[in-house]
């Protein structure tokens, strides 16, 4: 079965090149790469990254030091832990970005009165008090980001995006 696909692979790359002038050919590769669905997101994300981190910095703050204090906005009182799952940041990301947030005194930890080893996670008066500037922040990204997209596109896009976030991908 591999050889058949390397055989399909090499006769269709050659057909390409002898076809058409070398440099106008498109390998399968890249076809397969320009339509994946994944590679597209991936190139998404990268930019999407870029753009936010710029944004952050201008606010002294990082993307993952944004993530946390936007969940936070959602639920204060959690702990590092379910910080990190709710965000899908690593333990110790998670630990370093709240030590981060702590010294710039925009979270405070609590002891969990449940738990002698854990503690609560809450925004401090001066976290209240940037978060609505993220709100501005995300709203000129994703602005930027959708803007070649009509409003009914955006819509389908939004509904499409949140079915596959919410499906199970095993």
């Amino acid at each position: 079965m591999i050889a058949n696909a390397s055989i399909a692979y090499a006769a269709y790359y050659l057909h390409n090149s002898v076809m058409n002038d070398r440099s106008k050919a498109v390998s399968p590769a890249k076809k397969v790469r320009e339509t994946s669905v994944g590679w597209m997101l991936k190139v998404l994300c990268t930019s999407l990254d870029e753009k936010m981190n710029k944004e952050m910095k201008r606010l002294d703050l990082n993307i993952a030091q944004f993530a946390v204090l936007m969940s936070l906005s959602e639920t204060e009182g959690l702990t590092q832990v379910e910080i990190g799952k709710k965000i899908n940041m690593p333990g110790y990301a998670t630990t370093r970005t709240i030590d981060a947030l702590e010294k710039v005194q925009f979270v405070e930890r609590k002891k969990d009165d449940r738990s002698r080893r854990s503690y609560r996670i809450y925004l401090t008066e001066q976290g209240r008090k940037i978060v609505p500037q993220l709100f501005v922040v995300v709203k000129k990204v994703n602005t930027q980001l959708l803007s070649t997209l009509t409003l009914t596109e955006k819509k389908q896009l939004n509904k499409i995006l949140n079915k596959i976030v919410h499906a199970k991908f095993e």
